[in-house]
């Protein structure tokens, strides 16, 4: 049995402390200052901030037992919050084959290459993070026969760093059972060549998922430290919480099996996934009656968040259901949701009525203003301001549809480092990459918006996502994509990874702040990024992560 002292378990003396104690409420209706303490302090105890002022208010709550850190030069900051992120598919994937970042589609096949030579015959090889958008040589996809070539006794597969496509060899597609006259999934597409045979391209969930789950399953260990090591790597960004979508049964066990083994260092928010890929709509709505509990099941370290659809897909796949302007590179072509109006109408109203939180993630602005006539009629229902519904990307947002989100208090997850990123604008009209995520366009026109990773599309580090969101720079394409309207100020920024964020887990009221009663979540850095150059955002690493008052990562 530990002992209780009536001393704070932590106090940190002497940091510029930007405090982000302002509310959800306030941030909407435009306000966005908030206290900085210049010389500041902050108590922690039995894992909640007791205190927070000057330096030299402190020294009534140091006792015997108290850990007392000098962070005189330093800055704190609330530890950063992810509203919309895949940790478990993450952490999973820190073991593949890694091509984020690469920009030669032969570099790939080499590695692959390289990878079959030394791997048994039979065993997987997987690999994770391609970007055709940013291949130099080519921007030809691979193929399957590409990939027998230099892979051509074992099963191999990678997967787009949108996790919405993915690229097999033949004994791959073998294993799932896929041939040139397999049916194509509801929701999804099986690519073939011109000649009728598969070219090892899948497109969506309903495609993808049989390819998943025909690879070797993880040992329940593996499941478990993929968990711990996920946790690191957010721990190092100083990311804290996370919500995390589009689980499965299995993963949400094992979440569970992590929590009680203490391997969890984020506090994780599960969301429940409806997918065409679990079977037809009427399974869906079978599936949420069966669901025993709703969001806010659990505890600090592990809930349920809410329920998650993928209403549309993604633009470069010609998934992204569009309805104001045709695609750009397919003329006429606008695509279509994965669910009808109907559908997505009688979804979000049954869950809405068994209490579930609701996000949707739309890509397209067909999928937009289908989901937000979902939510309306959910509203006939009954309030669901309260249920905190929300966007997940609302990558072309129209003013149009901004009456009905402050009426229903409907908020967006964004992230910004993808548009920085991708290279997406290629594949946008000038008009639909002008305000592509504009985080800007959302606070001046009341918008709750967060910020977010969609991580493993991209790294799910906070300050990339700050500095692509105050500079909205193009890595592929060079220049800013849209005007100062679709920028945000760095204040503004750090609300979005913080405060805002944690709207999104019913979680503000604890959380995103350093506020007396909060959680004791907290980041120190070396530099001051909000006042320095821009630039140092690329630069800047944190230097401590504390989660409820316990240092979980030190640079």
């Amino acid at each position: 049995m530990s002992t209780w002292y009536p001393e704070a378990d932590l106090v940190i003396k002497h940091p510029k402390i930007y405090t982000v104690a302002i509310t959800c409420d306030e941030v909407i209706a435009g306000k966005t200052d908030f206290p900085i303490i210049e010389d500041g302090g902050v108590a922690a105890k039995d894992g909640k901030i007791i205190a927070v002022g000057s330096a030299s208010d402190m020294d009534q709550y140091v006792g015997e037992h108290t850990e007392v850190m000098d962070a005189t030069g330093q800055v704190l900051t609330p530890s950063f919050i992810e509203c919309h992120m895949h940790a478990k598919w993450t952490g999973e994937q820190l073991l593949n084959l890694d091509f984020k970042g690469v920009t030669s589609r032969q570099a790939i096949l080499d590695a692959i290459k390289e990878k079959a030579a030394t791997a048994a015959p039979g065993e997987w090889i997987e690999g994770d993070g391609w970007n055709e958008l940013i291949w130099e040589d080519s921007q030809e996809l691979i193929t399957r026969r590409e990939l027998d070539e230099v892979c051509p006794n074992n099963p191999c597969f990678i997967l787009h760093m949108t996790v919405h496509t993915v690229v097999a060899n033949s004994l791959a597609l073998e294993a799932v059972g896929y041939t040139k006259d397999t049916p194509q999934p509801e929701g999804a597409e099986i690519g073939h060549y011109d000649d009728g045979e598969l070219d090892g391209i899948l497109y969506e969930n309903g495609a993808l998922q049989p390819m998943l789950n025909a690879k070797p399953a993880l040992t329940d260990e593996e499941h478990v430290e993929s968990l711990r090591l996920i946790g690191k790597k957010l721990n190092s960004f100083g990311i804290t919480s996370a919500i995390d979508a589009n689980l499965n049964f299995k993963q949400m066990h094992m979440y569970n099996e992590a929590h009680k083994q203490d391997a969890l260092t984020y506090r994780a928010n599960l969301m429940f996934y409806l997918d065409p890929q679990f079977g037809p709509f009427e399974d869906q709505m079978r599936r949420l009656e069966e669901m025993p509990c709703v969001t806010g099941f659990g505890d600090e370290m592990l809930k349920l968040n809410g329920c998650k659809v993928t209403l549309d897909g993604i633009p470069p796949a010609f998934t992204a259901a569009f309805k104001r302007c045709d695609y750009k590179l397919r003329p006429g072509f606008y695509g279509d949701t994965m669910y009808t109006q109907e559908e997505i109408d009688a979804l979000v109203c049954k869950a809405t009525e068994l209490g579930w939180q609701f996000g949707i993630h739309t890509i397209g602005d067909m999928s937009e203003d289908r989901a937000l006539h979902a939510f309306q009629e959910a509203n006939k229902i009954r309030d669901i301001r309260p249920l905190r519904h929300y966007l997940i990307h609302y990558v072309l947002p129209y003013e149009d549809q901004w009456p009905i989100m402050r009426e229903l208090g409907i908020g967006v997850c964004m992230q910004p480092t993808i548009v920085g990123t991708m290279g997406e604008s290629a594949v946008f009209h000038e008009s639909q990459a002008m305000i592509n995520q504009a985080a800007g366009l959302m606070f001046k026109n009341h918008i709750l918006v967060g910020g977010s990773s969609d991580s493993p599309v991209v790294t799910p580090d906070p300050m990339l996502g700050m500095y692509y969101a105050i500079t909205r720079h193009d890595e592929v394409g060079g220049g800013t994509i849209g005007n100062d309207d679709t920028k945000v100020t760095p204040i503004q920024a750090l609300i979005m990874y913080t405060k805002n964020a944690a709207f999104f887990s019913h979680d503000d009221d604890k959380m995103g702040s350093v506020e007396v009663g909060n959680f004791a979540d907290m980041c120190l850095f070396n530099e001051d990024f909000i006042i320095g150059d821009v630039e140092d955002y690329r630069t800047t690493k944190v230097q401590k992560t504390i989660l409820g008052g316990k240092v979980v990562y030190e640079a």
